[in-house]
């Protein structure tokens, strides 16, 4: 990566002799940033001479923390006529009138305004606020507020002072999908959550959130009923832990449970009451979930987490060889066995 130049910079007109006085932590990228869209007060000449009647150079370079100081002595030095700025490194009457116009009408956020997450009802002091409890970036929830999307964080939002609770999200949930995100993306998302776990107090939020409101059942409520294994009569405290048990993921049993599918490692599911269900013709609470063999070393292995750890591969890697979706995982062939 090339090294930032950072200092003082000249943009001079070749035709006329004015130039302008700039400093930036990184000339060269504004540089190309003036070449598509010059100062103000070069604009005008910009479309009569063209880019190529104007010198790009760099008068010095400094520390970040000189910038300043020498921006301000070059343009009380040279003079420069393009540059709006002057002594004290100041504002002329006439560049605060043009950015009084460039903002007149213009249309944002009131950053200081409380919002609300309309799922858990905690209310935030500031759109700030709620983007890092959420993890999301801060202009995620601001483009939803302007009303250019659903969801920011898996979440709906409104300002908190809004009167009609109802009404804001109706209007929300009506807003078009737009576009969908790529593979790439999704894929990106995946791994920069891998390993991040909720609070406990978070997790109850959202649990009290989805209570008596007719939403659809959330990945935290699913994974904290009990499952039990119908086959094996084994009953397990959540979906996650059948799922490591078996070396597969949460939505794998979840789907067989949900009734989306019909088995998952063999076996059927389903979400357990608390009633003991009538036994099962082949149930043996006894029997524990398929053993993992490797082909070429003979190797048993609990469970498929068990086998990928060992190797140093995923789980997905053998969980796809086993079902036929692979030929080899980690150099090795695999298969179920029962001993």
């Amino acid at each position: 990566m090339a090294k930032k130049i950072v200092g003082i910079y000249k943009i001079t007109c070749k035709k006329n002799g004015k130039f302008y006085i700039g400093q930036s932590t990184d000339i060269k990228r504004r540089f190309s940033q003036h070449r598509r869209k010059p100062p103000a007060r070069m604009q005008e000449d910009f479309d009569l001479y063209g880019v190529d009647e104007f010198i790009f150079e760099i008068l010095e370079e400094c520390a970040p923390e000189e910038l300043d100081k020498k921006e301000t002595a070059y343009m009380n030095e040279l003079q420069s006529e393009y540059n709006i700025k002057t002594e004290g490194h100041g504002i002329f009457d006439e560049a605060r009138e043009k950015l009084r116009e460039l903002n007149t009408g213009k249309k944002r956020p009131d950053i200081s305004r409380k919002v609300k997450c309309v799922e858990t009802g905690e209310v935030f002091d500031s759109i700030k606020a709620a983007a890092q409890w959420c993890n999301v970036p801060s202009s995620t929830i601001v483009m939803l507020l302007k009303g250019k999307g659903r969801t920011a964080g898996g979440y709906h939002w409104i300002y908190a002072d809004d009167g009609n609770e109802e009404a804001a999200l109706e209007r929300i949930r009506q807003m078009p999908e737009g576009h969908k995100p790529t593979a790439e993306t999704l894929e990106r998302q995946r791994q920069t959550k891998l390993g991040r776990k909720l609070t406990s107090e978070h997790s109850e939020k959202i649990r009290q959130s989805h209570l008596g409101k007719g939403w659809k059942p959330s990945t935290y409520e699913k994974c904290c009923r009990k499952i039990r294994c119908v086959e094996t009569g084994v009953v397990y405290a959540s979906v996650r832990e059948a799922a490591e048990a078996f070396g597969v993921t949460v939505s794998a049993i979840g789907n067989v449970a949900s009734g989306r599918r019909e088995k998952s490692c063999g076996y059927h599911w389903e979400f357990f009451d608390g009633q003991i269900p009538p036994p099962h013709e082949e149930e043996n609470p006894t029997v524990s979930p398929k053993l993992i063999r490797c082909v070429e070393t003979r190797k048993i292995f609990k469970t498929i987490k068990d086998a990928a750890e060992h190797v140093g591969i995923s789980t997905a890697a053998i969980r796809h060889t086993l079902h036929g979706w692979a030929n080899t995982a980690g150099g090795c062939h695999w298969e179920f066995c029962t001993a």
